[in-house]
């Protein structure tokens, strides 16, 4: 997820209760909030202020699912009963900003949860089954974004895909839940080391490594045009149709491979009991 810097700055007085649409949080609450969402932050002498401190996390963490449950858990309903503040009217008030970068906050249940403008983004912190089923119908959702115009959301999803099948990969190893800092490269550094993708000379041929070598630019490309394919870069850089397509496209591809090598890697293990 990724907002403009206008959007961060309006989130850094929200989030923080400056401006009265949530509830105050004050300079170790608010450090509590974002170490659960892996922050490594401490309170204590020369703590910055609040606002100011909350814009910078939003910042740190703006393009990456991260920030998805920055916003959510900050609307949590709970955390409104027992004050004055209207959930409601600070929703709206909130998805006045959000609906310039594409997002809003819809009640999903007794909670608010983000939408873009098309439904649900892509949760990467939440693939159930990991399948090419499952890859085949996230790469359809870009393809449809990009039908409809919406180039940047293409990209983004497919960001996203690749985010979220990293992050089964390396945590189905190491069977518990990782802290994502929203770095592409670095989670695709552990993803190799897993899966056993480091490139020898002495057993590969030259052109498997030369194959081996472009995913490796596909996932710094990916990051990087993700990055760049957002409204705070538009006067840099104008994403147009064939853009988003071969975002998509080198998505699936570098994807695919993850998927078929974890499968390789299993089938060998237990070929071994």
């Amino acid at each position: 997820m990724k907002i403009t810097e206008r959007t961060i700055k309006f989130l850094g007085k929200t989030l923080c209760g400056d401006n009265g649409l949530l509830p105050y949080k004050s300079g170790p609450k608010l450090v509590n909030f974002f170490v659960d969402l892996g922050a490594d932050d401490q309170y204590g002498e020369g703590f910055p202020s609040r606002w100011k401190y909350t814009e910078e996390k939003v910042r740190e963490f703006n393009d990456s699912q991260t920030l998805k449950k920055i916003i959510e858990n900050s609307v949590d309903p709970r955390d409104f009963l027992d004050g004055d503040i209207n959930a409601d009217d600070s929703i709206l008030a909130i998805n006045e900003y959000l609906k310039f970068d594409g997002f809003e906050l819809r009640k999903v249940g007794e909670f608010y949860r983000i939408h873009d403008s098309k439904g649900l983004i892509v949760e990467a912190q939440k693939v159930t089954e990991l399948s090419h089923d499952f890859i085949k119908e996230q790469i359809q959702k870009c393809h449809q974004k990009i039908e409809s115009g919406d180039y940047n959301g293409a990209i983004t999803n497919s960001r996203s895909l690749a985010e979220a099948v990293m992050i089964e990969i390396i945590e189905t190893a190491e069977g518990k839940e990782i802290k994502n800092d929203g770095k592409l490269d670095n989670l695709y550094k552990q993803v190799k080391k897993i899966l056993n993708l480091t490139i020898d000379p002495k057993v590969l041929p030259p052109t498997v490594i030369q194959i081996l070598s472009g995913l490796d630019s596909i996932s710094s490309g990916l990051a990087g045009l993700s990055n760049n394919s957002g409204d705070r870069h538009a006067n840099k850089f104008k994403t147009q149709k064939h853009h988003a397509r071969l975002s998509v496209n080198a998505t699936m591809t570098l994807v695919d491979f993850l998927l078929d090598s974890r499968d390789y890697q299993k089938l060998k293990v237990d070929g071994s009991k």
